[in-house]
């Protein structure tokens, strides 16, 4: 069948009914009622509703939602129909839809067969059964529409459709919505992300953003039949506890020793893990007619940063205010659990996100609607940290340590390295002036390293700079403050060079708190 550019199939030839929404505010229409007098039972049967568009339905726009078909086995035996428009045939929608007041609409009936009869009125005719009771109005304020195609319609203006729209009506003016977490699924790690050394029951997992936390529970599975380092899967595929962590992965202790240094495993590794989270985006589709308002709550569970000295899996006790489409940042770092987690830590039935939605309205024809199947919340955590080499307070010890003065592989979590600057002529000095929002919980270190024309800057170490004069924290995210940094002192006291490159290295005893940068500038100096 030949289909036209706007999509509709050729041989359909839809009627419609256009119909007035009086009701200021709109309403939510549940169910069309349709009157036939002969169906088939081979083909389906469609409604649709479309906006009016200069007086005529819809060419090409259809309302989501409003799309309902029946089966021809509806009309099996007879059943749906009637010779008297006594019978209604109920195009129930999978959803309310809402119709909003004072606008114009158009249900389209369509179907694949020409044996459907359908009812409709005709001004001054007689009512079907009777000689006396003739038609002499319309109650919704509108106009019947032939159409061969789907797209072009023409009015019958003394002919309407008999139909009925069925409309919710709400009982109460306020009410809550209740959501929590769904539970975290497991995640599918790298390829070969166990890590085993000879002589040692400690197993290293390489599980970047893992979430999970020392003395937790870890549960491995789909460790290769091989196992790692003389470690056999079925020792490996099982619950531990997190002995060590940091943001790459955590260790734990194995039933056994490994017999030798090992990196494998597998690609079809998975773990448990959690989420945390310093901001969160509720993305929830939500309808809010006139007259009626909504607002969101959160209760939240602590997480613990890699460097701070939180308590994890503290459940709020009071709902907290937020934005629905908007990121909230909050003051803590705090955690989505995964299931086990959550009933050992929090209790049987406690999730870690619970978030009230208040639904209030003045009009009984209409409430807020969430559309539960685009509901979701955005989490974003920043993954900081600030480390030492042994147990310092206020730091972290990672699984390996390697210092940021290092040429490569410095350890830090967070860090910026800029590109290598070529100079035009030779310097001895940089004056390094830093754009930054530095909360009480955070600091940042700057390095830099130099090289001359014979000398390769990526071999280097780097050299770590001392601020010239302190600078007092600031809590608001809206105040940025100088940094200053002086390489090479007041009398250029460095050799020459030609090239360099600075690193800078962002650390937070709080992962909701880091530092930000607005922006650097850097002035070669020479003598």
């Amino acid at each position: 069948m030949a289909v036209t550019t706007t999509g509709y199939k050729v041989g359909k030839q839809p009627i419609a009914q256009s119909f007035f929404i009086s009701e200021p505010a709109g309403i939510y229409c549940t169910k069309f009622d349709l009157f036939f007098k002969a169906g088939d039972a081979a083909a389906p049967i469609q409604v649709e509703v479309r906006p009016m568009e200069n007086g005529f339905p819809s060419a090409s726009e259809i309302l989501p939602g409003s799309v309902k078909a029946l089966p021809g086995s509806t009309f099996s035996g007879g059943a749906s129909v009637s010779s008297d428009a006594t019978t209604a045939t109920s195009f129930e929608l999978d959803e309310p839809l809402f119709l909003r007041g004072n606008t114009d609409y158009a249900l389209v009936v369509t179907a694949d067969s020409k044996d459907y009869e359908i009812f409709i009125a005709q001004i001054n005719e007689f009512v079907v059964g009777s000689t006396e009771k003739r038609i002499n109005k319309q109650p919704t304020l509108g106009s019947l529409f032939y159409s061969q195609n789907g797209t072009t319609f023409s009015p019958a203006q003394n002919q309407d459709l008999t139909f009925r729209i069925h409309k919710a009506k709400f009982k109460n003016t306020t009410a809550t919505v209740r959501l929590n977490n769904a539970p975290v699924p497991r995640q599918l790690l790298q390829n070969n992300p166990i890590t085993t050394t000879a002589g040692s029951q400690t197993v290293k997992v390489f599980h970047p953003h893992h979430g999970m936390q020392v003395g937790q529970p870890i549960t491995l599975a789909g460790v290769d039949s091989t196992g790692v380092g003389g470690i056999f899967a079925s020792t490996l595929n099982k619950r531990y506890n997190v002995t060590t962590a940091d943001y790459t992965g955590y260790t734990f202790t194995a039933d056994s020793a490994a017999d030798s240094d090992a990196r494998a495993g597998g690609s079809l590794i998975t773990s448990t893990k959690n989420i945390p989270y310093s901001t969160i985006f509720p993305n929830i589709q939500t309808l809010v007619p006139s007259g009626t308002g909504l607002g969101a709550t959160i209760k939240t569970t602590t997480g613990k940063s890699f460097a701070g000295s939180e308590t994890a899996f503290q459940k709020s006790t009071d709902f907290k205010g937020l934005r629905i489409l908007e990121n909230s940042n909050l003051e803590a770092l705090q955690i989505i659990a995964h299931d086990s987690a959550e009933t050992s830590e929090l209790g049987a039935g406690v999730k870690s996100l619970d978030m009230n939605i208040e639904m209030v309205g003045i009009d009984s024809n209409v409430a807020p609607m969430i559309d539960l199947q685009r509901a979701s919340v955005g989490l974003i955590n920043n993954v900081i940290d600030r480390q030492a080499s042994s147990v310092t307070d206020n730091f972290n010890v990672p699984l390996n340590f390697v210092a940021e003065t290092a040429a490569t592989g410095g350890s830090s979590a967070s860090k910026h390295l800029t590109r290598i600057i070529s100079l035009a002529n030779e310097s001895v000095g940089l004056k390094i002036l830093l754009a930054a929002n530095r909360p009480a919980a955070a600091d940042f270190v700057v390095l830099v390293r130099t090289a001359g024309d014979d000398e390769i800057i990526t071999d280097k170490d780097f050299i770590e700079l001392t601020q010239e004069t302190t600078i007092p924290s600031d809590e608001s995210p809206a105040v940025f403050r100088n940094y200053t940094y002086l390489h090479g002192g007041l009398g250029g006291d460095v050799p020459a060079f030609l090239r360099y490159q600075l690193k800078i290295v962002f650390r937070s005893t709080n992962q909701a708190k880091p530092p930000v940068f607005g922006s650097l500038r850097v002035i070669s100096l020479s003598v």
